[in-house]
């Protein structure tokens, strides 16, 4: 692992090559926030796909040229979003979904968590992002969120 991927606590090995292909994209993509490569990122998407992305209960709509360009390249701070917990991946031939929570940290603390819907195609053999819904949630230890 080099000393820009995030790491993702989950567990791999009960996913087929497809399924791991697909979530390799999703933690290229996570991988891109923390290394601050925006490149590594806009590899991973269709730029004109479609995301919602739910902010204080209410939707954001934008593009996924827009999501990347929402992330805080230019902060002082640390910046990592990981998967909190265990993946689901469904594919059907060129498409597929995938169900992430997830925790964004700054500087290592927890500054909100939530849930990531990415959903895929598959075009000249490679699987893109092709949009993503998400929210944004105020951790609490007391409620077992996720």
């Amino acid at each position: 692992m080099s000393a820009t991927q995030t790491i993702h606590l989950y567990d791999r090995s009960v996913f087929s090559k497809d399924e791991r292909a697909v979530l390799q994209v999703a933690e290229n993509f996570l991988d891109g926030i923390g290394a601050r490569d925006k490149t590594l990122m806009t590899e991973q998407v269709l730029p004109s796909g479609g995301a919602v992305l739910m902010r204080n209960g209410a939707p954001i709509f934008t593009n996924l040229t827009g999501v990347i360009d929402r992330i805080p390249f230019d902060s002082p701070n640390k910046i990592e979003e990981r998967i909190s917990g265990q993946p689901i991946v469904r594919i059907d031939t060129n498409i597929a979904m995938l169900w992430t929570p997830y925790e964004f940290l700054i500087n290592d603390k927890v500054d909100h968590i939530g849930t990531d819907i990415w959903s895929f195609a598959k075009l000249d053999g490679k699987w893109l992002v092709s949009g993503v819904a998400d929210n944004a949630l105020i951790p609490d230890a007391s409620a077992g969120q996720h």
